[in-house]
């Protein structure tokens, strides 16, 4: 899969938009920290789009901080995207940047190495996702799951403790990335080729859709917060 095939994928989608545009309402002054931002009937209103996609974008800013949901009060900003979110912007991307590493790092020793019940488990959380994402289910846990299949597909425990230990962090990217809660089809495929790095040795599309798939997640970063 070349990156002309791929292309949609980047493209932002209406939840990534709305999350996006609060930010921007949040670092203005629109909604300061302590205030309830408007329902999400009112926002769904604003911004023309339905309500789960504003669902979405307010679970995605509050994985980052910015949005506390309390129950029967409403939507509140706990943070400013200025105030304290270089370092905390830094981590993420480092985080997302290690992830990278590890995962091109992995793919080569897989190919190596890859152990036959390695690459069925790998199968095995590629088939469920893609059932998830045909059912437009929740996919956060699924895409946890695959991408740790492929590290301990390298056969090599410290790699895998490497990468347990961090599984905090990468979770929490995950819940924030473009898609985090339901992956589309395009997302889909670039998993698959990722996959297939470790099922079927093609270690360098694997590679290839691994580099896009984690600069896609930096450029979201970037976009977000600035």
């Amino acid at each position: 899969m070349n990156r002309a095939e791929v292309g949609t994928s980047r493209k932002e989608s209406q939840a990534n938009r709305i999350a996006r545009l609060l930010v921007e309402d949040i670092r203005r002054g629109t909604y300061p920290v302590g205030d309830r931002i408007p329902s999400e009937r009112r926002l769904a209103e604003r911004f023309g789009v339905s309500r789960p996609v504003i669902r979405e974008a307010v679970s995605t800013l509050t994985g980052y901080g910015l949005l506390e949901v309390q129950m029967g009060r409403g939507t509140f900003v706990t943070g400013q995207p200025t105030d304290g979110t270089p370092a905390e912007r830094l981590s993420l991307q480092d985080v997302v940047n290690v992830r990278e590493v590890l995962e091109v790092g992995a793919l080569r020793l897989s190919a190596r190495q890859g152990s036959d019940q390695a690459k069925a488990k790998v199968a095995a959380i590629l088939d469920e996702l893609s059932r998830a994402v045909a059912a437009r289910a929740e996919t956060a846990e699924l895409d946890s799951a695959l991408h740790a299949a492929v590290v301990e597909a390298s056969g090599s425990p410290l790699l895998v403790s490497l990468c347990q230990g961090l599984q905090q962090q990468i979770d929490a990217t995950i819940r924030i990335s473009p898609h985090g809660h339901s992956m589309s089809a395009e997302i889909l495929a670039l998993h698959r080729v990722l996959a297939d790095g470790v099922l079927h040795d093609r270690v360098e599309e694997a590679v290839d859709a691994c580099r896009q798939l984690y600069e896609e997640h930096r450029e979201f970063l970037r976009g977000l917060l600035g």
